[in-house]
């Protein structure tokens, strides 16, 4: 891994959790008609050729109301990311993942669906009013947004917001990170949300390790679990608060050694109040 000294590029080393091939398509027929119909999005086609694997990486699937607050975001009708509802007209996400290039994805691409485990059936969509990358973003370093949903959700037991973390998480602490990434390096994505554990990393061996040394949270896991493709934007959790965005993972692949790197909540909790109020 690279050093404090910069002798290697965190960008070679880091790799985005965003989907970067689909395995999950859906139609560009997706409408904003159809976007807020609460019916079975048949038009969302997943990849079963391969045998069903019970994980995230290595994970669980959820049960029903299990993580009110998770969201997936959809882009033209495409799943690629995930998110957490912090108010009822709020989402929490990374930066790269409403990001293309220097331009900011235009909001009508965009649609939230909350209140459901699974990725083709149930819950309820929103449509998006606008979007606000983290400034500072670049170079996996303040991966962190916020989306202005047009009509906010009705809150209940299937969607709720989960509170933002204000102080940093005791170093190996057991956090719950969720998504519906892929079950391993260039597998399918699960049709329901799947979840896991993973501890965090001292800061100066997330620093050590990464190159960054503000704004990140590092989550180790055992061999063949963590995070992977898809699950960028969405949550790790430590006693019923949000402490991490999903951000990156290691060239070496999911589910390795190399730890997953998540942006700090607790860091950002000022810009993300002030960009919401």
């Amino acid at each position: 891994m690279f050093r404090l000294n910069g002798c290697r590029n965190p960008q070679t080393m880091l790799f985005p959790l965003l989907l970067m091939v689909v395995t999950v398509v859906a139609a560009s027929s997706l409408t904003i008609a159809a976007a807020l119909e609460a019916k079975p999005r048949s038009n969302v086609v997943f990849d079963t050729a391969s045998p069903p694997v019970n994980r995230i990486v290595g994970g669980t699937s959820a049960s029903a109301n299990l993580f009110p607050y998770q969201v997936a975001l959809f882009r033209q009708g495409t799943f690629f990311c995930g998110g957490s509802l912090i108010t009822a007209k709020w989402v929490l996400t990374a930066a790269h993942c409403v990001t293309s290039g220097y331009q900011v994805v235009h909001p009508s691409l965009m649609v939230v669906l909350a209140g459901t485990v699974y990725l083709n059936s149930g819950g309820v969509l929103r449509t998006v009013r606008r979007i606000i990358p983290h400034e500072g973003y670049g170079n996996h370093q303040n991966d962190i947004a916020v989306m202005e949903l047009q009509q906010a959700y009705q809150l209940g037991s299937s969607i709720s917001t989960i509170a933002l973390r204000r102080t940093e998480v005791p170093t190996g602490s057991t956090v719950i990170i969720s998504g519906w990434g892929r079950l391993y390096t260039g597998g399918p994505n699960p049709i329901v949300l799947q979840y896991n554990y993973a501890t965090t990393l001292p800061k100066f061996a997330c620093a050590r390790e990464t190159g960054i040394i503000f704004g990140l949270l590092c989550l180790t896991s055992s061999v063949n679990n963590g995070a992977c493709n898809g699950d960028s934007g969405g949550p790790a959790v430590y006693s019923n608060q949000l402490v991490g965005v999903a951000s990156f993972r290691s060239t070496k692949g999911c589910g390795s050694l190399s730890p997953d790197g998540y942006a700090q909540v607790s860091d950002y909790v000022q810009w993300i109040e002030s960009s919401i109020n």
